[in-house]
């Protein structure tokens, strides 16, 4: 079956937004399909990348190592968004790091492939739309890591994670590690989004029922 018949939605997504519908079918179809049953690392900073990924199902966690060998959380890529693109056309190794989702499917885009592409404006200009939003979310990262208290940070994480589901099944020491504090602070910080009712705990489960608050408090 066709990539384009068995992943419709991905005709939608922001790579291929604006562009003809047959150049859709043609990109999706030449890509090739990686299932993953298990989480997996599908690409690792300081690693040449040979293509891009666009995520079918599931979702990426980026992250990046320091020379200090701690881990920090960058972002959760979804269902329709694109990874390894900005390497794999400038001949860079990869910035960060990638991990998939349990039962993640992603579509990987060739170099050749991503190359002969860009011959497209439209495809340019999708490329570059990406390229911007990520920068102004990079901002929003540096700015709230600068400046907010850990109660914001954990709240603007758990906004982040939310947005591919309502469940987020991390534990607390993970949460402690990408907002940057200590288990104890998050249990007190989780134990009040509680009392305020925008979220639910059920063990190492966390169900966002107000996201919208977690938004709103980015930006008060």
């Amino acid at each position: 079956m066709e990539n384009s018949v068995r992943f419709p939605h991905l005709i939608k997504s922001e790579i291929l937004s604006d562009l003809d519908t047959e150049f859709k079918k043609d990109f999706l179809n030449a890509c090739v399909v990686r299932f993953y049953r298990l989480p997996a690392l599908i690409f690792e900073q300081g690693e040449p990348a040979d293509g891009m990924i666009l995520i079918a199902h599931g979702y990426v966690d980026v992250t990046y190592t320091g020379e200090d060998g701690q881990q920090l959380f960058l972002a959760r890529a979804k269902t329709g968004d694109t990874l390894g693109d900005s390497e794999a056309v400038s001949d860079e190794p990869c910035a960060a790091s990638g991990k998939t989702s349990s039962n993640a499917t992603v579509l990987f885009c060739p170099k050749p492939l991503l190359v002969r592409s860009l011959q497209s404006f439209g495809f340019i200009k999708n490329m570059t739309r990406i390229f911007h939003r990520r920068l102004v979310y990079d901002n929003w990262v540096k700015h709230i890591s600068q400046f907010g208290a850990v109660g914001q940070r954990l709240r603007g994480y758990l906004y982040v994670l939310s947005e591919n589901a309502g469940k987020i099944s991390e534990t607390q020491s993970y949460l402690a590690n990408v907002v940057g504090c200590s288990r104890q602070t998050i249990n007190r910080e989780l134990a009040r989004l509680r009392e305020e009712g925008v979220i639910e705990q059920n063990g190492s489960e966390i169900l966002v029922l107000d996201r919208a608050a977690l938004g709103k408090d980015l930006t008060g």
